[in-house]
């Protein structure tokens, strides 16, 4: 098991990045940028998820304050990356809590 830099996750923390991930616009566009191998603006992300560039936007604004993606400007235009470590960081912090739920007490139930 990879130990990973300290990052505190606070249960609001996760709350915030699940309800943004929550929407399937977002979500879509997340995967949208996992298969991307270089950063997008929203005119090359909107094809994804059917929607217009307008509203792309707005999509990548809720999931740029979560810290699921980092964007940069280039003159007039707005870049967008998947912030892959932090995402991975946070998820896995959740997934590592699921998986050791009732583990504690199972094992004294074995005895």
């Amino acid at each position: 098991m990879q130990i990973l830099p300290p990052m505190a996750t606070t249960t609001q923390e996760l709350a915030d990045l699940l309800k943004a991930l929550g929407e399937f616009n977002r979500l879509s566009l997340v995967y949208e940028l996992c298969e991307c191998k270089a950063p997008r603006n929203a005119m090359c992300l909107c094809s994804c998820c059917s929607v217009d560039a307008s509203v792309a936007s707005r999509h990548l604004r809720v999931l740029a304050q979560e810290g699921v993606v980092e964007m940069e400007k280039q003159g007039r235009e707005r870049i967008y990356s998947l912030n892959r470590e932090e995402v991975a960081h946070k998820l896995r912090a959740l997934a590592d809590r699921i998986e050791g739920a009732g583990t504690e007490l199972s094992k004294e139930t074995e005895l």
